[in-house]
């Protein structure tokens, strides 16, 4: 009789092992890489939102217009402050498209409250909400957006998790934005690395999903000790055409006044910082 008990005992634990490998092999993709649940890919989603690097930063860049035929662009600089309030970043640009080009100024507001874009030339009185990707286009002739900076699509309301998979060499958890809103673009698919809860990339769809830009994050750069995005490029699918942006300075640690995320200061240049506080990337 014990020895009967025993049998069945192991006939069980059998039965319950090989259930649980086939479980586990069938959560696996082609590489090997583990699929999350869905409350497992909720969670990595809120923890990626939730995200930040250590108090404010301040970051000069460059961007380069590379067509697909044709010698590149000469750079257009700009300026981007960046700030945490409310459970969200808050983004100021501040763009120079040269001597006789006026100066545009945006300001993004991402938080779990509201997603917001708001856009001035400088010395404009009343600053502009837009939700248009046209209008939020930073200079005259690229391709990158304030959008593309603000990346609103991380916080959209319908985002659910898709896939684990292997995206240039990194297992790289993948989720799908559906836009709620009218506006261009209908969808986002993006992925988040799975190791450092980091952005990797965004493919911006229509409405007949077929892909309209791919946002890329192409290398980091450690600054105080602080890791950040420094180079990062979109490319047009139809023209094949690239915008890359580089960031060539940066000051970080710091602590912004609140004005400068002012929506009625936009029209009017944030205060410089003092050219010791950056450092070269």
């Amino acid at each position: 009789m014990v020895r009967r008990n025993l049998l069945s005992l192991l006939a069980c634990w059998v039965v319950t092992h090989a259930s649980i490998t086939l479980l586990a092999q069938s959560a696996l993709d082609n590489d090997g890489y583990a699929q999350l649940s869905p409350i497992d890919g909720t969670a990595v989603l809120n923890e990626f939102r939730s995200s930040r690097v250590p108090g404010d930063f301040c970051l000069k860049f460059n961007i380069i217009h590379k067509p697909r035929r044709g010698e590149s662009s000469a750079p257009v600089s700009g300026t981007l402050w960046a700030s945490w309030a409310d459970g969200g970043p808050r983004l100021r640009i501040e763009m120079s498209a040269g001597e006789n080009a006026p100066k545009k100024h945006f300001l993004a507001i991402k938080n779990p409250q509201q997603t917001q874009l708001w856009c001035a030339l400088e010395n404009q009185a009343e600053p502009i909400i837009t939700s248009d990707t046209a209008a939020s286009l930073l200079a005259p002739g690229l391709l990158l957006t304030a959008f593309d900076l603000q990346m609103p699509f991380t916080h959209w309301e319908k985002t659910n998790y898709v896939n684990t998979e292997r995206s240039r060499g990194r297992p790289v958890h993948f989720y799908l934005a559906v836009n709620n809103s009218s506006t261009s673009p209908a969808k986002v698919k993006f992925g988040v690395d799975r190791s450092y809860r980091a952005l990797t990339e965004a493919t911006y769809y229509d409405n007949n999903d077929q892909a309209l830009r791919v946002m890329q994050i192409e290398d980091f750069a450690k600054v105080d000790d602080q890791w950040m995005i420094s180079t990062c490029s979109v490319r047009d699918e139809a023209t094949r055409d690239v915008d890359t942006l580089k960031i060539t300075e940066a000051a970080v640690r710091l602590k912004l006044g609140g004005q400068i995320f002012d929506p009625e200061s936009l029209g009017t240049p944030a205060p410089s910082l003092n050219a010791e506080q950056f450092k070269p990337l």
